[in-house]
């Protein structure tokens, strides 16, 4: 078997409207597909999907996805001007930076920028 690439991400969440206003309005992501129940949103190289689910504090999966942005510091004070929930200050790890803002449900959504400046894979697997 041979992973040709990564189509899509899934997050599971209580209140899609909520999460299609983070999304789209919050995040400023182009949204593709709008249902009651999924909705999938356009990232540039992989395509972030919704669906509805029930999720008690018991069972729930809290999934991440790291989306590519040209300033962190920049994103970071859009993110918190338009009260979006935010693990901390944005952080230097030395090989890039990055902040941590929530959606709705808890999945964390990662504003990240390599210091190298690229973005998504450099060549297919």
């Amino acid at each position: 078997m041979k992973i040709l690439g990564t189509d899509f991400v899934l997050f599971q969440v209580t209140d899609m409207a909520k999460a299609v206003q983070f999304y789209q309005e919050l995040l400023g992501l182009p949204q593709e597909v709008d249902t009651d129940d999924f909705a999938e949103f356009n990232c540039g190289n992989v395509t972030l999907s919704l669906i509805r689910g029930d999720q008690s504090s018991e069972t729930k999966a809290v999934g991440h996805i790291a989306l590519a942005v040209e300033d962190v510091q920049d994103a970071f004070t859009e993110m918190k001007n338009k009260g979006a929930l935010l693990e901390g200050e944005p952080v230097d790890y030395g090989c890039c930076q990055a902040v941590t803002p929530q959606d709705p449900d808890g999945n964390v959504v990662i504003l990240h920028k390599r210091a190298d400046g690229t973005v998504g894979q450099e060549e297919n697997l």
